[in-house]
C-alpha cells in the first residue's frame, strides 16, 4: 500500500496553510500601472472573490517612498470602515532580510469618482447625496482617529456601480496625537492644488487642522454637481483668485491670522470682491446642498464644520443614522514613533515585514514569541507572482489581451529564519476590526435607501472605464 503523503501533524498543517498561499490568487490581467508598479486583477480561489493585487517594486529605494509605503499599509490596517478600501492580504516575502518587492491584496473597485464625474451627465440629486454622506462618513471616523488625510480629490476615491465610493492613497496622511496642539504643521507635500485648502495656499498658516480635509471635500462635491473643478488654479496666486472670485475677498479678522507675510499683503490689496450666489453657480442644485457646501467651503477654517456636524446638516434628513456613523478609537503614538525619529532602510525594512506579519497571524505569533523556525521551509507565493506579473507586463504591452501563465506546480519553497524581537509588538488582530467593518457593511446595506436604483445609471458607465484598482500611491 502507498503512504498517505497527504497526512501530516496538525502543526505541519497550520503552518502550510497559514503560510502556503501559492495557490490562492489566480491572476487574471493587467489593470493598472504606476510610477510605483503594477496592478493585476485576481481571483480569490478560497472565496471566489474578485481582488486587485499591487506590486510595489523596489521599495527600499529611497527612504521617503519605503516610509510612505509603511504609513500606507499601516493606517489601512487601523483605519477599517466601509468607506475606506480595504487591504485583505499582504503576501510573505521569501527573505526577511532582502526582500524590495511587496505584493498587497486590495478589494476590487471598478473605478474611481475622477471617471465616474468625468463620464456621467446623468447623475441624480439621489447620487450627490448618497455620495456626499459616504464621503463625511469616512472622513468622520478618519479625522475620530486624529488622522488627516491631506490629499483627498475624486482620483483617491474608487468607485463600483453599486455607487459605493471608498476613499484610498493614505500616503501622505498623518496622525496627530494627543500630546500635540489641536492644529499642527507638517512641512512636505500636501494635497493637490485644486483641492488644496486656503490655509494651505503660500503656506499661510504654520499650523493647520482637519479642516484642511473638509474643504477638499466642498471642491470634490462640488465637482459632482457640475462636472468639473471648482478651483482649476494654474498657480497658488491663480488658485486664490478663482477663491475668491466665488467666496469674495476675506474679512481682515480672517487676513489678520494670516501667517505669511506676503500671501497677507496679497489678500489686503486685493481689490473687494462680492461673494458668488452658490444658487447663481450651482443653478440646478438642492438648496440644501448648496447650504452645506457653503459650510465646507468657508474660507477662514474655523467656520467648517466638522464631519460630524457636517452630518447632521439637514440636507441629510432621512439618510443620516448615528448608529452607522461610528467614530474610531485614537491610534497608539507606538504605530507611528518611526515619524519621530531619523531612520534607516533596515529600519522600514524590519517595520514593513511585521506589518506584513499582521496578515499571517501564526507566523506573527510565533516572531513575537522569540520561536525561530528554522527547520520549517514553506512555499513562497512571491516568486511565481513575480514571473506572472512580468509575462502579462511583457506580452500586454501592444494592448493585446493576454492569457496569464499557468502554474504548473506550487513554488519551490524558500527557507525563511525569524529572529526574535526584544521590543514585541503590542498585539491588534484584524478579526474584531473585520467584524466591526462587516456590521458597518451590513447596516449600509439594508439602510441607505435607494441605493440600487442609484446604482442603475452607473452600470453602464463603469462597465464602459478602463478599470484602474490603484487602491494605493495613486498617481496624478
Amino acid at each position: 500500500m502507498q503512504p498517505d503523503h497527504r497526512k501530516k501533524s496538525s502543526a505541519e498543517m497550520d503552518f502550510f496553510s497559514e503560510y502556503g498561499d501559492a495557490n490562492r490568487y489566480k491572476i487574471q490581467e493587467v489593470i493598472g500601472k504606476g510610477s510605483y508598479g503594477v496592478v493585476c486583477s485576481a481571483i480569490d480561489t478560497h472565496t471566489g472573490e474578485k481582488v486587485a493585487i499591487k506590486k510595489i517594486h523596489d521599495i527600499f529605494e529611497h527612504i521617503s517612498d519605503a516610509a510612505r509605503i509603511l504609513r500606507e499599509i499601516k493606517l489601512l490596517r487601523l483605519l477599517r470602515h466601509p468607506d475606506i478600501v480595504e487591504i485583505k492580504h499582504i503576501m510573505l516575502p521569501p527573505s526577511r532580510r532582502d526582500f524590495k518587492d511587496i505584493y498587497v491584496v486590495f478589494e476590487l473597485m471598478e473605478s474611481d469618482l475622477h471617471q465616474v464625474i468625468k463620464a456621467n451627465d446623468d447623475l441624480t440629486r439621489e447620487h450627490y447625496q448618497f455620495f456626499l454622506y459616504q464621503l463625511l462618513r469616512a472622513l468622520k471616523y478618519i479625522h475620530t482617529a486624529n488622522v488627516y488625510h491631506r490629499d483627498l480629490k475624486p482620483k483617491n476615491i474608487l468607485a463600483n456601480a453599486n455607487c459605493k465610493l471608498k476613499i484610498c492613497d493614505f500616503g501622505l496622511a498623518r496622525v496627530a496625537f494627543n500630546d500635540t496642539p489641536t492644529t499642527i504643521f507638517w512641512t512636505d507635500y500636501v494635497a493637490t492644488r485644486w483641492y488644496r485648502a486656503p490655509e494651505l495656499c503660500g503656506s499661510f498658516y504654520s499650523k493647520y487642522t482637519p479642516a484642511i480635509d473638509i474643504w477638499s471635500i466642498g471642491c470634490i462635491f462640488a465637482e459632482v454637481l457640475t462636472g468639473k473643478p471648482l478651483f482649476p488654479g494654474k498657480n497658488v496666486v491663480h488658485q486664490l483668485d478663482l477663491m475668491t472670485d466665488l467666496l469674495g475677498t476675506p474679512s481682515m479678522d480672517t487676513i489678520s491670522r494670516v501667517r505669511n507675510d506676503k500671501a497677507r499683503r496679497y489678500l489686503t490689496s486685493m481689490r473687494k470682491k462680492p461673494p458668488v450666489s452658490f444658487a447663481q453657480k450651482f443653478p440646478n442644485a438642492d438648496p440644501l446642498s448648496l447650504k452645506l457646501l457653503e459650510r465646507l467651503l468657508a474660507f477662514d477654517p474655523k467656520d467648517r464644520p466638522t464631519a460630524e456636524e457636517a452630518l447632521a446638516d439637514p440636507y441629510f434628513k432621512g439618510l443620516a443614522k448615528s448608529e452607522r456613523e461610528p467614530s474610531c478609537k485614537s491610534i497608539s503614538k507606538m504605530e507611528f514613533e518611526f515619524e519621530r525619529r531619523r531612520v534607516t532602510k533596515e529600519d522600514l525594512r524590519e517595520l514593513i515585514f511585521r506589518e506584513i506579519l499582521e496578515y499571517h497571524p501564526q507566523l506573527r505569533k510565533d516572531y513575537l514569541n522569540g520561536v525561530e523556525r528554522t527547520n520549517f521551509l514553506y512555499p513562497s507565493a512571491v516568486d511565481q507572482f513575480r514571473k506572472q506579473f512580468a509575462h502579462l507586463e511583457e506580452n500586454g504591452a501592444n494592448g493585446v489581451p493576454v492569457v496569464p501563465m499557468d502554474r504548473k506546480h506550487v513554488s519551490l519553497p524558500r527557507s525563511t529564519v525569524v529572529h526574535s524581537n526584544p521590543n514585541p509588538l503590542k498585539e491588534q488582530p484584524i478579526a474584531a476590526n473585520m467584524r466591526d467593518r462587516q456590521n458597518g457593511e451590513e447596516s449600509c446595506s439594508r439602510n441607505c435607501r435607494d441605493s440600487e436604483g442609484l446604482a442603475s445609471s452607473l452600470t453602464r458607465t463603469l462597465q464602459a472605464q478602463p478599470r484602474n484598482a490603484l487602491g494605493i500611491f495613486r498617481q496624478s
